[in-house]
């Protein structure tokens, strides 16, 4: 038995195009002993019920980026790869890193749409809080919110009025940092 290091990414830091070209091999792959054989060229792939993981020992015969891996993939492996991991796997339920940059849907509606932040319309922090209502849930053991009321503030600045939401994944006017 050996231990085996996984980084876990969303599907969202991928390009569209390049998730729906491992969706496809995926979907193409044929079965073996009832496991998924996912052919490229360069890369291990395994399949599973929310994306696919790419093992990383391939650097141990290819330190030089291959050109059947793209630039934005090759930098998240590459990623992945110093932090000591032995596999990546892209998870279309992990919520986007806020340090990666995030690719929205395409103009044919695919993809993965990105978080939307809120920011302090005066000073931009991300440190907001607001009233809510909560209602006990005894099957839940705990609150469940029921109602999120409009007034928010601010608790760097104390602002309580200004709230500006970004659709984009990162704060308005500032763009996301590469791998």
């Amino acid at each position: 038995m050996r231990l085996a290091k996984y980084c876990v990414c969303s599907t969202a830091h991928l390009p569209a195009e390049e998730r729906r070209a491992f969706d496809s091999l995926i979907a193409q792959a044929p079965r073996r002993a009832g496991r998924l054989i996912v052919d490229h060229d360069v890369l291990s792939i395994e399949a599973h019920q929310y994306g696919f993981a790419v093992h990383l020992g391939f650097f141990d015969d290819n330190p030089d980026r291959p050109e059947q891996v793209s630039v934005t993939l090759w930098a998240l492996l590459t990623r992945a790869k110093s932090c000591g991991a032995d596999w990546l796997s892209f998870d279309r339920d992990e919520p986007p890193m806020a340090d990666l940059p995030v690719y929205p849907e395409d103009e044919e509606g695919e993809g993965i749409t990105p978080p939307k932040i809120v920011l302090c319309g005066q000073c931009r922090s991300e440190d907001l809080i607001c009233d809510a209502a909560a209602r006990w849930d005894k099957g839940a053991q705990g609150w469940v919110v029921e109602a999120v009321f409009e007034e928010a503030w601010c608790d760097t600045c104390g602002d309580t009025h200004r709230l500006e939401v970004s659709g984009t994944g990162v704060p308005d006017g500032q763009e996301a940092g590469h791998a």
